[in-house]
């Protein structure tokens, strides 16, 4: 008998779930934090954003930044944005609707190491050690796990991406569920840009002889039905059919800076990921009259070039691209499949013990390679800071001063768009441009991923918050600046920056004041005169 028992399958499976969700809870729990006897959660800085417009549908204000604000699509995940909204209808405190999303996220993480369970049991069948190798890499990759308990939506793409190629694996990868191009049109709900891994998916699957023509058209039907629903929803509601955060990231910054950006971050992730890449290479070729190793195969490619494309993601390689992440269980789970064909080639005739042995020792190198460093430390040792958990404390005491101290009105200019908007309940200035259509539309001659606009003229004479959270990229060193705001300390630390004529909006009696002188120009030198010209010249 070539593999274990159908008992003894369920077992691990079991077990590699409860793994699951023992560490993953744990790491929930590290992510929050207590200030005052409160305890806080938050998801990271950007979904937080998500958080914000999903806040303000659930009490009726409708899916925008600002209540009574400009409309402004600043959020690329509509189906996610909506489960958050859900959550905001619970009577649940906003400190701890975070935890409740974190909590569901950690739930499809359940699910997808489920799904890529069975998806190895069909990609292999006589690899009796593939599918807890493959689910064992998935618990052990560290950027997999954090942003999806993080809050970001790659734990919504990856299980949409693996129940997609467990439907069609479920019919052998020849004929297609009836279901799957409806699935697969799903993705772009969740997320508009998942539509690369769908196209991977219908375009791979779609080679093999037979309807070709056909099947390729009731497969983009649904997906250009949705993408018809999302654009002709952002013209009606926003007034712009594209997300405001298409044009903040897409366009505007000279391609080959962007192509420049992704490269050196594949670049600097590579060594890590070559093994696993070169592994997974030779399964597709070894299988690669299958449709479905085909289709996994093609969604790799897929994420790594687009996310090169988009010019990588602002946490750079620290933590892996986001854009990649829901192609990792995939690439992990085919080169533990390469791995194993390898060893076959080379002869060795090993008992099934031994072969699953090496199987799982084959999933756990991969998947520790495939996690950057920073990453992999952060989630196998329970007393390393979580991502961003120092900014998330100071955001939030930051925001609880602006709540409790400033009046409803005031309007707080931010760089870190999230936390503070979220919980300080104001109106809010994203002067990096998620929620500003100006900004996001500018045209500039440099990029840094999701943080290259930015235009002081405009919010200064234009927006004119009544706070500035923070000062960047030149702001402090403009003198119009200066001369309309002072900077305010509160007693307990905090730093910010108020208009001079919005100081009433602020109830702190106890606020220091800070004036700020103007900067002298620097002086400039008067250029040396041939000698002689005092005298009228030579």
């Amino acid at each position: 008998m070539d593999s274990p028992g159908p008992p003894i399958r369920r077992r691990w499976m079991v077990a590699l779930v409860v793994l699951e969700l023992v560490w993953g809870a744990g790491y929930l729990l590290r992510t929050g934090f207590v200030l005052d006897g409160e305890t806080v959660f938050c998801l990271w800085d950007d979904a937080m954003i998500s958080m914000r417009y999903a806040r303000n549908l659930a009490s009726g204000d409708g899916l925008v930044w600002n209540p009574g604000g400009e409309r402004v699509q600043g959020f690329s995940n509509p189906a996610v944005t909506l489960v958050m909204a859900g959550l905001h209808r619970l009577p649940v405190a906003p400190r701890h609707v975070s935890l409740l999303f974190q909590l569901l996220a950690l739930a499809l993480q359940c699910v997808s190491l489920v799904l890529l369970w069975r998806l190895a049991r069909r990609v292999a069948p006589e690899h009796a050690g593939l599918a807890p190798a493959a689910a064992l890499a998935f618990a052990l990759c560290a950027p997999v796990q954090i942003w999806a308990l993080q809050g970001a939506d790659t734990a919504f793409v990856g299980a949409w991406l693996l129940a997609c190629l467990a439907l069609l694996a479920g019919r052998g990868g020849q004929t297609w569920p009836r279901r799957l191009p409806v699935a697969l049109a799903l993705g772009a709900a969740i997320r508009p840009d998942a539509t690369v891994f769908a196209l991977a998916v219908i375009v791979a699957s779609g080679l093999p002889p037979g309807a070709r023509t056909r099947r390729l058209l009731v497969a983009t039907i649904p997906l250009a039905a949705v993408w018809v629903v999302l654009l002709a929803g952002g013209w009606l509601y926003y007034g712009d059919p594209l997300p405001n955060t298409w044009y903040l990231k897409a366009v505007g910054s000279p391609r080959l800076l962007v192509i420049r950006s992704g490269l050196e971050q594949l670049g600097a992730r590579l060594p890590g990921l070559a093994p696993a890449l070169a592994l997974a290479a030779f399964a597709a070729w070894r299988r690669r009259g299958d449709p479905v190793v085909l289709a996994a195969a093609s969604c790799i490619v897929a994420g790594l070039a687009y996310d090169v494309w988009t010019g990588g993601d602002w946490l750079g390689a620290d933590y892996a691209s986001r854009y990649a992440v829901p192609v990792l269980p995939l690439l992990l789970l085919l080169a533990i499949d390469g791995a194993g064909g390898l060893v076959g080639i080379l002869g060795a005739r090993l008992p099934v013990g031994a072969r699953t042995g090496l199987a799982l020792a084959a999933g756990a190198g991969v998947a520790l390679l495939a996690s950057p460093r920073l990453a992999r430390v952060e989630w196998f040792d329970p007393r390393a800071a979580t991502l961003l958990k120092a900014v998330n404390v100071q955001n939030f005491r930051t925001a609880r001063f602006l709540r409790e101290h400033t009046s409803p009105d005031t309007s707080v200019a931010v760089h870190w768009a999230g936390v503070t908007p979220y919980f300080a309940e104001r109106p809010a200035i994203d002067v990096l441009g998620r929620s500003d259509r100006h900004i996001a539309k500018l045209v500039v001659e440099r990029f840094l991923p999701g943080h290259s606009k930015w235009d002081w003229d405009y919010v200064l004479a234009e927006r004119r918050p009544d706070v500035f959270v923070e000062v960047s990229r030149g702001l402090g060193d403009r003198n119009d600046f200066r001369a309309a705001y002072f900077e305010a300390r509160s007693r307990d630390g905090l730093t910010f920056f108020v208009r001079r004529d919005a100081r009433a909006k602020l109830l702190d009696p106890e606020l220091e004041i800070i004036h700020l002188p103007p900067l002298r120009p620097p002086a400039q030198r008067t250029p040396r005169r041939p000698a002689g010209d005092a005298k009228g010249g030579l």
